[in-house]
């Protein structure tokens, strides 16, 4: 398939076909990895990196509780704090 090349600022873009992009799972506004392989380009769709402080940044040991409250305490699991 051929696409043009068109000018954008001092840089030149690439417009990628919707068929194309769904194909690669990507969408408006998102960001993908280019590489140069020779004369070829290769584009990838980015995967998301997640950081464990990132994902942590909001929890508490409140919210902890009331993520895994499975009720009150009974039989032998009772705790006396």
């Amino acid at each position: 398939m051929q696409v043009q090349l068109s000018k954008w600022g001092n840089s030149l873009g690439l417009r990628l076909p919707r068929a194309m992009a769904k194909q690669i799972g990507v969408s408006d506004g998102e960001r993908v990895n280019i590489t140069a392989d020779g004369a070829r380009l290769i584009i990838e769709a980015s995967k998301p990196t997640y950081r464990l402080e990132d994902m942590l940044t909001n929890m508490t040991p409140a919210s902890m509780h009331e993520a895994f409250d499975w009720g009150p305490d009974v039989g032998g699991e009772i705790i006396d704090d």
